[in-house]
């Protein structure tokens, strides 16, 4: 399975693994750092990438529109504290579909880089 990574920066261990966990080991990411130009670049995005799955960072107001437009996508929640190797840990991650949020993978302890599977995202 192809996942697509819309962000500036590399993911992290915690969120490799966690992309690991959730689409199995032989997922091929792809990083795009891609900058959107309007509300709606998320959202667009996501229908042009239909062969895998999309996590982003983005604005608000690009993942209300993604989600209103009945896309599919997931998002990192990252702990507000550093790690003692200076990331930022992974605290969960959620599946947005169709304006309901799902959380599929938590790390009750983000210092460290694996977590638990709650529901596998089907693609």
């Amino acid at each position: 399975m192809k996942v697509y990574w819309v962000s500036r920066h590399p993911l992290s261990p915690a969120q490799q693994q966690a992309i690991k966990d959730l689409h199995g080991d032989d997922v091929e990411v792809v990083h795009n750092p891609v900058s959107f130009t309007d509300e709606t670049g998320l959202s667009e995005f996501i229908k042009a990438h239909q062969d895998g799955f999309v996590y982003a960072v983005a604005g608000g107001q690009h993942y209300i529109e993604a989600a209103l437009a009945g896309c599919r996508f997931g998002i990192f929640s990252i702990s507000p504290q550093r790690r003692a190797d200076g990331v930022f840990g992974l605290e969960a991650v959620y599946y947005i579909n169709h304006c309901r949020q799902f959380r599929v993978w938590v790390d009750p302890d983000p210092s460290g880089d694996a977590g638990d599977v709650l529901a596998p995202v089907s693609s």
